[in-house]
């Protein structure tokens, strides 16, 4: 089995052709680093630290908004203002039942998410004549956070899913949490603004 963040599920990817144009308004490219703050599961999902992200960020009018790595998926999530939010949950069988043992097996529900506040950085002034100095394209700055955490679902036994006895999670509940800052550029066109 495949354990993963949030950056290399399968989210609920938005299809579109490859040689095709994206949805959504380009927001910005960004480089952005993430510090784990916790991580209380172990094994079970690999989790770098600092965890190291690039990717496209796409916006519509309508609070929908798009994120993806070079060469990767398409996410979708949503966005208010500056605000964006990208969260995906799914479930998942860590130990399969065994009837004869009259196991019920371990089953996980699984819920990553990634929200950031994306801001342009302040342009300067000309101290003489007051005059915007414009920095084209625009810098950005964005910070936020990503999280994993994952639960066991109601009526399933994980005991033997915990290191203690062998599993691959340190514990159950768990979860893996990094503190995200970036910079970006704009990639909107000025009629896009």
């Amino acid at each position: 089995m495949r354990w993963t963040l949030l950056f290399v599920l399968a989210l609920a990817v938005a299809c579109w052709d490859q040689g095709e144009e994206p949805p959504g308004n380009p927001v910005g490219v960004f480089e952005a680093s993430g510090l784990m703050v916790e991580q209380s599961c172990g094994s079970a999902i690999p989790a770098p630290d600092p965890l190291d992200l690039d990717f496209d960020l796409r916006s519509e009018p309508g609070g929908r908004a798009y994120w993806r790595r070079p060469g990767g998926g398409l996410f979708a999530g949503i966005h208010s203002g500056d605000e964006y939010t990208f969260t995906v949950s799914r479930s998942w069988m860590v130990i399969e039942p065994d009837r004869f043992r009259g196991y019920v097996g371990c089953s996980v529900t699984q819920r990553d998410t990634f929200t950031f506040i994306v801001e342009e950085v302040a342009s300067e002034t000309d101290e003489l004549t007051g005059a915007d100095a414009g920095v084209e394209p625009a810098l950005l700055t964005m910070s936020g956070s990503q999280t994993t955490e994952i639960v066991p679902l109601s009526g399933a036994d994980c005991t033997p899913a915990v290191a203690a006895l062998g599993g691959p999670f340190l514990s159950l509940p768990c979860r893996v949490e990094y503190v995200l800052t970036g910079t970006g550029v704009s990639t909107r066109t000025p009629d896009e603004e």
